[in-house]
């Protein structure tokens, strides 16, 4: 992640931990976003419980490596390999869905791993009333047809689109429109 993109989930971070008592947070794709947002909020003494979900065994290792002796993270792997195509092929059904046989509520909920339109879905249904859903390289307009499912989504950067489950008003929704109608353009002259 863009150092920009960093600070945006810091934010977002910081202001559900004032709100939440301790904070409930599940990742689809565990990495250096795991290490650094669970040290985040340790060392600005917000509570958490971070579940993290990770398909590749190599990864797994290394980040499990790292957080290892942290009571309040918890790294699940669920090896689909470490072959792109075969990742791209295999359903990973148990990797999409496990998050909803645990019966819990996630106040932030980061996607950023493989099946990711599969998992902004089921995102949906986990997480908790004034909880946010973020999507991480979310550039790629094949992820785009899970957003209607948010009734308050939002591109906070080029690559990072926040979703929440609030009904909002209608000058939120044309400030949204206009929001993500920015970050399109930008994409779009990015790639020129």
């Amino acid at each position: 992640m863009k150092d920009s993109e960093v600070r945006s989930l810091e934010k977002i971070l910081l202001d559900l931990g004032k709100k939440q008592g301790k904070l409930q947070v599940l990742e689809w794709g565990s990495g250096g976003s795991t290490v650094h947002f669970t040290d985040f909020l340790k060392n600005r003494g917000i509570s958490y419980k971070w579940l993290s979900l990770e398909y590749n065994k190599k990864w797994y290792d290394e980040i499990h490596g790292l957080k290892f002796a942290d009571p309040d993270t918890k790294i699940i792997l669920f090896d689909a390999g470490n072959n792109e195509l075969k990742q791209r092929q295999t359903s990973m059904d148990e990797y999409v869905n496990y998050p909803k046989t645990l019966g819990a509520k996630y106040d932030f909920i980061l996607v950023d791993g493989r099946k990711r339109r599969r998992c902004l879905v089921e995102a949906r249904g986990l997480i908790s009333p004034g909880g946010v859903v973020v999507l991480h390289d979310a550039e790629r307009k094949y992820y785009h047809c899970a957003f209607p499912l948010y009734p308050d989504p939002r591109f906070l950067r080029t690559s990072l689109w926040a979703g929440r489950i609030q009904p909002v008003g209608i000058w939120r929704k044309v400030f949204n429109a206009i929001i993500n109608q920015f970050y399109f353009k930008v994409h779009k002259a990015r790639k020129l």
